[in-house]
């Protein structure tokens, strides 16, 4: 349940990212299935799954309490999220890698296109955090600028005459 409409947004934002990382799996999958055969399609397909289940799971853990005021247990969980991807991408190509009739080079073509199309999330601007504290606005002239007015006051008084 998310804590604020920050993390909400944030959250949104890296969904969006790793939907789009499944379309270029997708679409990349559908190429090697056209150009080739079904086990480079295979290949591809388990190649962007080592990449995106991970990365689902990073994304879950890693802004589970972003924006929260318990800003220790926001970094505990970041980091949580970041060790479980990359036990999860190890063990994951640990035990696809050895299967029979996988096609190496698919697969890792596959894992390094959609790993690097995180580079385009660059491009669009994490959503701000709103500041919710409204600045303090008196009427009153402060004392500062009163004295100052009269400092401008005398030198124009200066000039004239």
């Amino acid at each position: 349940m998310p804590h604020n409409a920050y993390e909400l947004a944030i959250r949104g934002y890296a969904l969006k990212l790793i939907l789009g990382q499944l379309l270029l799996v997708l679409f990349v999958v559908s190429a090697t299935y056209l150009g080739e055969d079904q086990k480079s399609a295979r290949s591809a397909a388990l190649g962007g799954m080592i990449f995106l289940v991970p990365q689902y799971i990073f994304t879950r853990l890693s802004f589970l309490y972003i924006g929260s005021k318990n800003l220790m247990r926001a970094n505990t969980f970041m980091i949580l999220g970041h060790a479980c991807k990359f036990a999860l991408v190890f063990m994951l190509f640990s035990v696809i890698l050895p299967l029979p009739g996988i096609q190496h080079f698919n697969l890792f073509i596959t894992f390094v296109i959609v790993m690097f199309s995180q580079i385009f999330s660059l491009l669009k601007p994490l959503p701000e955090q709103f500041v919710t504290a409204k600045p303090n606005v008196t009427n009153k002239p402060e004392v500062a600028n009163k004295d100052s007015m009269q400092a401008h006051h005398s030198k124009e008084q200066l000039i004239q005459g």
